[in-house]
Order: structure tokens, then C-alpha cells, then sequence
């Protein structure tokens, strides 16, 4: 079960109350960027805030910058278990889940243009290797759009 995006204002609110408690502060521009970035998502706010909260120490401000330097810690510290998974992937799947990750969002998927833009077999080996990457969880499909599943390895997989 999914849960409902939270409202923006509703996140700052809370955000801004639980570092006020602590002692800290938090540009709502860091709240809006996480947000904006992750669609609102409630697992990833929650992650990179738990981190960002972490990090500003006692009486600190947490900026736009800690925003970023904290995604890349992030990803940083799960980079290997990334790396393994790519490692274990047979190389067409490997292909088609890099191809995913250069458009972000991809409907047509076993069309003929998205596999000659990405230099892909064809269309039915897109097809198969996207219901393996379903069966493994490592993308998902939501009326006719595909994405990455887990946004942290899709940030890795944009830096490879």
C-alpha cells in the first residue's frame, strides 16, 4: 500500500517545529528543493531529512547545500550495494534499466524509437528485460510509465 503524498505546507510545518525543538534552524528552500526533487515522496523526504536533521548540529542553520551534500552521502553510503546489484544484472537488463534512467519517465517502452535511441536489441528484448526488472522490483510501471523504483540508485546510476 502506497501512502498519500503529504502536503507541502503540512511537511514545512512539521520540519520547521521538530528543528526549532532541537534547537536548529531550516531554510524552507531546503524543505521546497527536497520536496520538488523526491515528488513530494514520503520515504524520501523522511530519509534525507532524518539525515539533514542529524548533521545540523545545536543552534546550526541547515541550508540548500547541506540538501545536496546530504543526497550524496546518502547515495554515497549505499554505492556498493548498488554496484553489486548492477554487477548481478544480465547486461541487457543492465541496458534497459540505464536506458530508463536517461529519460526519467518512460511510456512506449517496447517501442521501436526507444530502443534505437538507447542502441537497444529491439523492442521484445526491451520487453522482456523490463518484466525482469519488475519481477526484481527495480523499476515499477504505473499507467503505462516506467521508472526507476528506487530514486537513490537512480541518482547513483546517473553519475556511472
Amino acid at each position: 500500500m502506497n501512502l498519500r503524498l503529504i502536503d507541502f505546507e503540512k511537511y514545512w510545518i512539521f520540519c520547521e517545529s521538530h528543528f526549532d525543538r532541537a534547537g536548529k534552524t531550516i531554510d524552507k528552500e531546503v524543505v521546497e528543493r527536497l520536496y520538488d526533487r523526491f515528488e513530494g515522496v514520503t520515504f524520501y523526504l523522511q530519509k534525507v531529512m532524518n539525515v539533514l536533521f542529524m548533521r545540523t548540529p545545536e543552534q546550526g542553520h541547515c541550508v540548500a547545500a547541506d540538501l545536496e551534500q546530504t543526497i550524496d552521502y546518502i547515495v554515497d553510503f549505499t554505492s556498493l550495494t548498488y554496484e553489486d546489484l548492477m554487477y548481478q544484472l544480465p547486461e541487457k537488463q543492465g541496458l534497459v534499466l540505464k536506458a530508463i534512467c536517461e529519460d526519467g519517465k518512460v511510456s512506449q517502452i517496447t517501442s521501436g524509437k526507444f530502443s534505437k535511441k538507447h542502441g537497444l536489441v529491439s523492442p521484445s528484448a526491451v520487453k522482456s528485460a523490463v518484466n525482469a526488472l519488475l519481477d526484481k522490483d527495480l523499476i515499477t510501471q504505473e499507467k503505462g510509465v516506467y521508472e526507476i523504483y528506487d530514486k537513490f540508485f537512480e541518482i547513483w546510476l546517473r553519475r556511472q
